[in-house]
């Protein structure tokens, strides 16, 4: 019989089940099963951050494999930002093939995420005129 260990995140005091031994941590209660598989699967993410769009990537460009051979629908399109909707990405398409396209899409839209961050960074850091709002520490 195992010795009694503490719940990672409820504290109780529990016995592991024999079949996993000393590699369990959390007890059998359903919460706190729940928020140690939760715990475990935000640490994976974060240990593999690209894993998602990767994933992602790979699975439309193997819809759209797929559709091109008539067995699916075409995977629907990206949402894009304001700024890329203009863009001719049917004929990016026809250029790069999906696979490219795609990743040219993903570039294009961190690209402009970053834009918008250095734009707001810089708008925090410009002081305001003497006169306006929050600049002389009283209200207008």
């Amino acid at each position: 019989m195992l010795p009694k260990k503490r719940c990672c995140v409820c504290r109780k005091a529990f016995r592991p089940d024999p079949r996993v031994g000393e590699r369990q941590r959390a007890c059998g209660d359903p919460p706190c099963q729940h928020q140690r598989r939760a715990q475990s699967q935000a640490s994976w993410r974060s240990r593999n951050p690209s894993y998602q769009k990767s994933y992602r990537t790979q699975q439309r460009t193997a819809r759209a494999a797929a559709a091109e051979r008539g067995e699916t629908a075409s995977p629907p399109p990206l949402r894009l930002p304001a700024e890329l909707r203009a863009f001719p990405w049917d004929l990016a398409k026809v250029e790069f093939g999906f696979t490219g396209a795609e990743i040219l899409t993903l570039l294009a839209i961190l690209t402009v995420r970053l834009v918008h961050e250095v734009k707001d960074e810089r708008l925090a850091e410009t002081p305001l005129p003497k006169g306006t709002y929050g600049s002389s520490g009283r209200d207008p």
